[in-house]
């Protein structure tokens, strides 16, 4: 356990310097437990899939704990956890994106399909948290029936897109078959939103209530292959 404290107070210091030179910096990060100092986040293995081995500390001494956990789970082989400041966010916006043959940018990439996410924290330390699949009508309830915030929500994540994966091109030249970006976002007022960029996700990543995602995702792995 003493490894893990100290694993904690690393990462969290690196955490603090992070939020020195990010987007949101003047603003005192993207939460307001986090505004003077990081207080809360998130922990999870790489290979986290759905919720699962997620898990959401308050306090260094929850986060040490949380390592220690995660990193002595019965099979667990990985050397390392990745450890996360909190946002504040509504909902999680993923699009769905299948560059055609020959595309490269600044050729403009829009998504074929999306879907949203709720993460739940959990209902004490050391647990995971969970997340459901609501629809878009449950989202617009949440925020009292604002369309236009949705709408804006939606521009500003495909044009973020746009330049995060010109930017993985320019690591690596050929375009993956299909990739899933996710988004957190945040409804700050009327027609107004906070839309903040989450991850890339793997090949295969879960398409959720998407029925004809998995063949659709294959399909173009398939065509990929054999171009």
């Amino acid at each position: 356990m003493a490894s893990a404290g100290l694993a904690a107070d690393k990462a969290i210091q690196e955490l603090e310097a992070l939020r020195k030179v990010s987007t949101f910096a003047s603003e005192g990060g993207p939460s307001v437990i986090n505004k003077a100092r990081v207080q809360k986040g998130v922990v999870k293995l790489g290979w986290s899939w759905e919720a699962r081995h997620v898990w959401f500390w308050k306090r260094p001494e929850e986060l040490s704990s949380c390592l220690y956990h995660l990193i002595t789970l019965e099979g667990c082989k990985a050397e390392s956890c990745i450890v996360q400041e909190w946002v504040d966010f509504d909902f999680e916006l993923r699009l769905f994106f299948f560059p055609p043959a020959g595309w490269a940018p600044p050729a403009r990439l829009e998504p074929m399909h999306h879907s949203y996410t709720q993460w739940q924290t959990a209902k004490a330390a050391d647990t995971p948290g969970a997340f459901v699949k609501p629809s878009e009508e449950h989202c617009l309830a949440e925020w009292s029936g604002d369309t236009e915030a949705l709408k804006v929500a939606h521009a500003e994540a495909v044009e973020a897109s746009q330049f995060l994966i010109a930017d993985l091109l320019a690591t690596h030249a050929a375009p993956v078959p299909m990739i899933r970006m996710d988004f957190m976002l945040k409804r700050l007022g009327p027609g107004k939103v906070r839309v903040l960029f989450g991850e890339y996700c793997e090949m295969g990543a879960c398409c959720l209530k998407w029925a004809e995602g998995p063949p659709t995702v294959w399909r173009a792995a398939l065509d990929y292959a054999l171009k």
